[in-house]
């Protein structure tokens, strides 16, 4: 609960949750999160682009 909040990158999670729960008048329990990671599953896949358009255009041997 110590991480920062996603959305304002100051903020800790557990200050989010705990002025959430007073707006709302009532208690706030983190039940369950998912974690995400910065580009996590963006795999490039490294290619020759001359080699692409060849082989698209049928030209490659």
């Amino acid at each position: 609960l110590s991480q920062l909040f996603v959305m304002d990158g100051k903020t800790p999670v557990a200050d989010v949750i705990a002025k959430a729960g007073k707006d709302a008048g009532a208690t706030i329990t983190l039940k369950d999160y998912v974690r995400f990671q910065l580009g996590e599953g963006i795999e490039k896949e490294e290619s020759d682009f001359a080699a692409e358009v060849a082989a698209t255009a049928g030209l490659t041997k």
